[in-house]
């Protein structure tokens, strides 16, 4: 099936009946505490008619403390920011980075990260529920203690998706290395099972998105000591990864720490940005990165096409890597990240919305 779109420029692109354009959105500052700060290895969700942002880091590799504000909620359409400092009724998570977060019904699950300078310092592999149910400024947090099973190890730059009554984390740094291992929560029993390890080699900041409405996932591209494009996917259904093994999206560009999510209404998956070429200060720098969109086969993960930046900055986001993004119905939300080059690396507070629509609905 050939999905083509246009962007927010509206350069056709022939064979589609699809539409898309980038829209920066600038909601109104929280009265005492303002905007959020400029981040990167955080969390973003849309929950219950909200944007919810949680954690990263300010200074490279320094977790943003709750009193430094690393709960925002935007709501109101939108249209508001609300710095939750002191709002929650229960003791927030311990600080970190490089965590994962997913979306079940109006509740956000987080699940490890680190609270060190090194991969393995301090890596965690604790869970915690954010509950959104109420107004904004109404949420509170509650750790998952009693969890059955076998739990995954700590680690952080790893990825997390919720499917149906299940959260699904895959790989990540841990203490011995990058993993490639697969691990479900069944959220209604709250017992953890381990699944099989995937044939890609161990890697830090995937991309997982779901495919064919969440019956599959797919692992995309990811760091393994080098940028990758490589992927495999996974039946959930059948609980093993498919028999085709590793696929290669030659025709796409190297890339890690990307922002990814699935339109299924569209038949479209699409992976923004990313690090295009590593630092040689590590973590600490900021290398090569990617502003540019790529699309995939929502039913297969197969590459599509990959559609370039629009040569006017203010209608594009501008390039990054440890970002943060979540879909909610035809749109993708995107807030920070880190830009720049290792000289003058620099980390973003901006919030984009790229919408996908069909072009006879414009």
């Amino acid at each position: 099936m050939e999905i083509g779109f246009t962007c927010s420029k509206k350069k056709p692109i022939p064979g589609s009946d699809d539409a898309m354009g980038w829209q920066l959105l600038s909601p109104q500052p929280d009265p005492e505490h303002g905007t959020p700060c400029t981040r990167s290895s955080h969390g973003l969700s849309y929950v219950n008619h909200r944007l919810v942002i949680y954690g990263g880091e300010h200074v490279a590799r320094t977790p943003l403390s709750n009193e430094q504000q690393a709960l925002w909620v935007c709501h109101d359409n939108l249209q508001q920011w609300r710095c939750c400092v002191s709002t929650t009724k229960t003791s927030p998570p311990p600080p970190r980075i490089a965590h994962a977060q997913a979306v079940h019904h109006h509740d956000i699950y987080i699940f490890g990260g680190r609270a060190g300078i090194t991969m393995q310092e301090q890596a965690m592999n604790d869970l915690w529920k954010l509950n959104c149910s109420g107004p904004p400024g109404s949420e509170f947090w509650e750790e998952i203690k009693d969890m059955q099973g076998t739990l995954p190890p700590a680690r952080s730059f790893h990825r997390m998706i919720c499917v149906g009554d299940a959260l699904y984390v895959f790989g990540g740094c841990g203490v011995g290395g990058r993993l490639q291992d697969l691990y479900r929560f069944d959220i209604l029993t709250q017992t953890w099972s381990e699944g099989p390890n995937a044939q890609l080699a161990g890697r830090g900041g995937p991309n997982l998105v779901a495919l064919q409405g969440g019956r599959c996932l797919q692992v995309v591209a990811g760091f393994c000591g080098h940028e990758t494009n490589d992927a495999q996917v996974y039946s959930v259904e059948e609980e093993q990864w498919l028999e085709q093994g590793v696929m290669t999206l030659s025709e796409m560009r190297p890339r890690s720490v990307c922002v990814a999510g699935s339109f299924p209404s569209l038949g479209v998956a699409v992976i923004f940005g990313g690090e295009v070429d590593p630092s040689d200060r590590g973590h600490e720098g900021a290398g090569g990165f990617a502003n540019d969109l790529v699309l995939l086969d929502e039913a297969t993960g197969e590459y599509q096409e990959t559609i370039p930046a629009s040569e006017t900055a203010k209608d594009w986001p501008e390039t990054r890597g440890w970002s943060a993004g979540d879909v909610h119905q035809n749109a993708l939300y995107v807030f920070g990240g880190l830009s720049g080059d290792d000289a003058s690396p620099r980390r973003l507070d901006d919030l984009w919305k790229l919408e996908l629509v069909r072009r006879n609905e414009e």
